[in-house]
């Protein structure tokens, strides 16, 4: 690995990847748009690329020279399934085929969802050689835009690797959580019995990205089902009230009282915020399939990473700790 691509290099798991990259020397180029803020690549040593995923002149010169694409951009929040698809479907399919049209086509790394699989049952959580079962519009995005790779495979090596619930430093998403808690020792939880959740610190996350592009499996388009997937995870699964009682800790909070909201409850809001996103036309932090999602577990299993890679990502309470410290050192969690 000599020079690498990185598209989203400039959000939160780009940053991470983009640091951990730099520690090993590696030429690095990000694929950014004209309005990306750089703020979190300030201080590395990082060639840019001005461009769009769905501007194949701007990809044809990013991809350019470089040996490895690590695939990390994505649309996360969307009103529509269209939106989802243009970047998640469409975005990845064009950078797909741009690169393997390359003299010596790079490796590949796309980095999916655990959404692209779907939900787990409470005893058994997901792992590659399951079908995908994705219930929301953007897992089915993301498993969309896992299948575009499929026809490019015979050419260029091509790894998805499918990660839990990330967070880490420089996450605005996970830091509501961090907020929520450190503000108030009553943490509001869906459904009246525990779900449980893979979780991945994103330092881990870019550990097994880097693994996956120098020595893992390859899709398969006979084998399409689990051969050249990875699913990232620090274990498979913890409740939801014992996270929030490890973010508790780690913002000084010693005590929290979890309290279950009903179902009902949920769909209800879930139905205002909706109507709220139709009158304003902004997206809300909260909608009908978010609300569906809550009702179900969220787990999937790093076995086949940990025997092939020996992968071992830092114990979960070490890096809810990191992520906390980093918060209040920057002034992101007051």
């Amino acid at each position: 690995m000599k020079k690498v691509l990185i598209t989203g290099g400039s959000g939160f798991i780009g940053y991470h990847l983009v640091r951990r990259l730099c520690q090993n020397n590696v030429a690095l180029r990000c694929l950014v748009r004209q309005t990306s803020s750089r703020t979190l690549l300030q201080g590395f040593d990082v060639e840019y690329c001005v461009g769009e995923l769905n501007d194949v002149e701007s990809l044809r010169h990013a991809v350019d020279g470089c040996d490895t694409v690590f695939h990390v951009a994505g649309l996360v929040r969307a009103g529509t399934y269209q939106e989802f698809e243009n970047v998640n479907r469409f975005g990845t399919e064009n950078l797909a085929r741009v690169a393997s049209e390359c003299p010596l086509p790079p490796v590949f790394v796309s980095v999916s969802s655990l959404a692209a699989s779907g939900y787990s049952q409470p005893d058994q959580p997901r792992r590659e050689n399951v079908p995908p079962m994705p219930i929301s519009k953007y897992g089915k995005s993301k498993l969309a835009g896992e299948t575009t790779l499929l026809p490019f495979a015979e050419r260029m090596p091509c790894t998805i690797v499918r990660p839990a619930i990330v967070f880490g430093e420089a996450d605005k998403m996970s830091l509501e959580i961090f907020r929520i808690i450190k503000k108030s020792p009553v943490c509001p939880l869906p459904g009246y019995r525990n779900k449980f959740y893979s979780w991945i610190h994103a330092a881990d996350l870019s550990d097994l990205l880097i693994a996956a592009a120098e020595r893992g499996e390859r899709l398969n388009k006979d084998q399409p089902i689990g051969t050249g997937i990875y699913f990232a995870s620090s274990d498979e699964g913890r409740s939801m009230p014992e996270v929030c009682r490890l973010i508790g800790q780690s913002v000084g909070r010693e005590r929290i009282w979890v309290v279950r909201c009903p179902p009902r409850g949920i769909f209800l809001a879930s139905l205002f915020y909706e109507a709220k996103k139709w009158w304003t036309g902004k997206l809300q932090p909260l909608d009908w399939e978010k609300a569906r999602e809550s009702l179900y577990h969220w787990t999937c299993s790093p076995e086949k990473a940990q025997t092939q890679f020996n992968f071992a990502p830092q114990p979960l309470a070490e890096r809810i700790n990191q992520t906390a410290q980093w918060y209040m050192e920057n002034g992101w969690l007051k």
